[in-house]
């Protein structure tokens, strides 16, 4: 009977909560289903800015919370990225993300998404259904993609046609008004996978104010912007009013086809066409001309450039020309581009160079090394002071009964007093070590990569604050990240801001290493003003050192010659006035040196972090034709800042390009390794790459290729006479060659493995100081190491 009545009570009071309580309430929560898809157009590139595009339907309760997206730049690097989320019952939202990269994890079945109800730090997980996993078209990174912004869709077609003018990779066209609901973004990280954006017949200065911003962003970080000829060009330039590098007039002058037919090197025109007279602007560079008609021009804005036509990029009939494509690869210049793809002999990113040849260098600190020598000795004295001359004292004391704990107690005190002074770099604040690369531009900006790796003083979080110029990601330790996706934000996790962003590096380890990477830049840093003079191998002039702190191991890069300077204190000039083995001054020839020399002791840690970063300036110059000069400086610049603070040791490389003066008189002999090699594939799937530029070898695929050999950049302007051009098939079993007459337009085969042209020289050499060579290759075996022809010029100087 009684436990009859305590049933009772039972459900009595069930009743009564349940009247408090509806039914469905407890097991209420949000509903979420997601939807999303990186890239464009189902296209990204592999370990490349990506943007992200994710809808979600709460059909549940409302969403309070965060989006967490595990997303892997690479196997080395990967960081979750964080965002707040508040979605309403039956409401439906779409975000447009950026990833700093993302790398292909189809054979993973792990989530892409978590969703934690309230934020990530209430670890209070909601389901989802929906995308698990992102499906997207990874290309090469080396790929080229183009955006073209027209608002005719007949407009820029032949752009196609472009792919068999890019050297060793894919190139892919995108016409962003064809693609629906796609706006251009306010984040230059939304615009980062173009290599090229075009405008054509579009008014930038209809775009928003925040979009003209992100454009110029992305140029100053690299891009190039190229603008066609349009009425009113100031006014419809917008935000790059004052960068553009051409002045149009209201006058129209005729461009015959066989004009257009020189300056494309060849192709079919079949008609002249209008284009406006133009006067180039300050710091431009001519690209095309007709005589006096300057009909193309390019001007440098920060690390990108601007690249202008005096005529209509898509307009009739020019556009359906046969020779329309490699007009447009010229103007565009393709193989430039393709060739800073490619970061020279590495094929491998600025960023990836941090990961893989910066990062071990950069996790060695001072404080690891522990003199042998030193040990022994506090060992020798700890045991004699401890044990004869502390009995001794007590023996003396007539206090021999208090050895039992007399001797412990200062055992202890001692031991802890020798890892506080032999660890106190260690306890008293994180150690970090910054190595960062940068390019110098022209108006006193910097732009780069940078790897930092902390030393911590305890265990727990780490928190790192970066500004808007800058991105971090976690590098991979692999006791601790594993190639799983779902679990990235246990260790490291990225929340934007309106400043920038918070890395936080989780449960880091007491006494632990970890490191994260990115890119950065900065303005108003100050540059170098360069004046440098070659006459008969002595070079002189002064370089002045406009940065607020010293340069150390000021070096000049020409071709396959490196020459020390000296050191330029902040504000201070150095005089040169120095012999070297220089025909002219031209852009470095990079090639491959995989000697790594690995510190023994701890004072070579910081020289092999400057030996290291200065073989990585070809990744930051590989686009500038021109000589650089190189210098490090004890200075932290990049935008990142840790809560806890750090003793940072901190090592800057700056890289900047200029155009060196070069006095030539009499007689002059330019050899093979003074002149810049092209590649240009003739036939389908034709593949290339260079791997020892100062022997000239590289690897050929069978087929037919266009080999490039041009002058250094203004060393035209100093010839006089050219009397011998002298070209050596060094590959005459696979290759056929042939050279370009200017003149008769067409080619003239070499049937000798040594051909020196001696009559009507300047016939074989085109207005920018190139010799172009037809190279049929044969191996039948697909494609084989190969030695290109050694080219030889004999001349004399005005």
């Amino acid at each position: 009977m009684k436990q009859v009545k305590i049933a009772a009570y039972i459900a009595v009071m069930m009743l009564m909560v349940s009247m408090f309580f509806p039914a469905g309430q407890a097991s209420a929560a949000p509903a979420l289903e997601v939807n999303a898809k990186a890239g464009i157009n189902g296209k990204a590139k592999h370990m490349q800015p990506t943007p992200l595009y994710v809808t979600i339907k709460n059909s549940g309760d409302d969403f309070n919370g965060d989006m967490v997206i595990n997303a892997s730049y690479s196997y080395e690097a990967a960081t979750a990225l964080v965002i707040p989320v508040s979605i309403a019952s039956g409401e439906e939202k779409t975000f447009e993300l950026y990833l700093n990269g993302l790398t292909d994890y189809s054979y993973s079945d792990e989530e892409i998404f978590t969703f934690f109800e309230g934020g990530i730090e209430k670890d209070k997980k909601v389901k989802y259904k929906g995308t698990k996993r992102l499906q997207t078209n990874f290309l090469d990174p080396m790929s080229t993609f183009i955006f073209t912004v027209t608002n005719s869709s007949d407009r820029l077609g032949e752009y196609i046609k472009l792919s068999q003018y890019s050297m060793n990779s894919q190139m892919e066209v995108f016409h962003l008004n064809q693609i629906k609901e796609y706006t251009l973004p306010e984040d230059p990280l939304g615009l980062s996978m173009a290599n090229i954006i075009v405008f054509d017949e579009v008014s930038i200065a209809d775009l928003s104010q925040k979009q003209q911003d992100a454009l110029l962003k992305w140029v100053q970080n690299g891009g190039t912007l190229v603008v066609g000829a349009m009425e009113q060009i100031n006014t419809a330039a917008g935000i790059f009013k004052d960068y553009l590098p051409l002045t149009l007039s209201n006058e129209m002058v005729t461009v015959p086809a066989e004009a257009l037919s020189a300056l494309a090197n060849g192709g079919d025109f079949s008609a002249s066409i209008q284009a406006y007279a133009a006067t180039m602007s300050e710091g431009s560079l001519p690209i095309f001309a007709d005589g006096d008609n300057v009909l193309a021009a390019s001007k440098k804005v920060g690390s990108g450039e601007i690249i202008q036509s005096a005529f209509s990029l898509g307009d009739e009939p020019l556009a359906s020309m046969d020779g329309y494509a490699a007009l447009t690869a010229k103007l565009f210049n393709l193989q430039k581009i393709s060739n800073s793809n490619s970061i020279g002999m590495y094929n491998q990113s600025p960023l990836e160079r941090m990961m893989y040849d910066m990062r071990s260098f950069n996790e060695l600190f001072p404080s690891f090394e522990v003199s042998m020598g030193f040990t022994l000795i506090v060992i020798i004295i700890y045991i004699i002071f401890i044990g004869p001359i502390l009995y001794f004292v007590l023996k003396k004391l007539d206090k021999r009964e208090h050895a039992w704990w007399v001797i412990p107690f200062v055992s202890i005190v001692v031991s802890i007093a020798l890892f506080i002074i032999g660890a106190q770099g260690r306890i008293m604040q994180p150690q970090a070590q910054q190595s960062a690369i940068y390019k110098v531009n022209e108006d006193g900006s910097v732009n780069g990569h940078y790897i930092e790796s902390i030393l911590t003083n305890r265990g727990g979080d780490f928190i790192i604050n970066t500004d808007k110029n800058t991105t971090a990601m976690a590098l991979r330790n692999y006791g601790r990240f594993t190639g799983a996706a779902s679990n990235l934000y246990e260790h490291a996790y990225i929340k934007e801001h309106a400043d920038g962003t918070t890395l936080t590096l989780r449960n880091l380890s007491y006494w632990s290493v970890q490191s994260f990477a990115g890119a950065t830049a900065k303005q108003d840093v100050g540059k170098m003003d360069i004046d440098l003079t070659l006459k008969n191998e002595k070079l002189t002039g002064t370089i002045k050192n406009n940065f607020p702190f010293d340069l150390k191991d000021v070096t000049l890069q020409s071709g396959l010659k490196t020459v020390e300077l000296g050191d330029i204190e902040a504000n201070g000039t150095m005089t040169v006035e120095k012999d070297v083995k220089l025909t002219t001054l031209q852009q470095p020839i990079y090639y491959n040196q995989s000697n790594y020399t690995y510190p023994t002791t701890k004072e070579d840690i910081d020289p092999i972090r400057i030996e290291r970063l200065q073989a990585m300036t070809d990744s930051v110059s590989a686009q500038d034709n021109q000589p650089i000069i190189s210098a490090w400086a004890e200075q932290a610049l990049v935008g990142v800042e840790m809560e806890t603070g750090a003793n940072m040791s901190a090592i800057s490389y700056f890289v900047q390009p200029f155009e060196g003066k070069v006095e030539l008189t009499g007689p002059f002999t330019m050899k093979q390794s003074n002149l810049n090699y092209d590649v240009l594939p003739l036939t389908v799937n034709g593949y290339f790459e260079p791997y020892d530029r100062q022997m000239n070898k590289w690897y050929l695929s069978d087929g037919s290729y266009e080999i490039i050999v041009s002058l250094p950049s203004n060393f035209t302007e100093h010839i006089e006479k050219l009397d011998e051009i002298t070209i050596t098939n060094k590959d005459t079993i696979n290759m056929k060659l042939a050279v370009w007459n200017n003149k008769m337009e067409s080619y003239e085969p070499l049937e000798q493995n040594k051909v020196q042209l001696t009559s009507n020289v300047e016939d074989y050499m085109n207005d920018f100081g190139e010799i172009r060579l037809e190279a049929i290759f044969t191996t039948n075996q697909g494609g084989i190491d190969t030695t290109l022809p050694n080219i030889e010029l004999k001349g004399v100087a005005k």
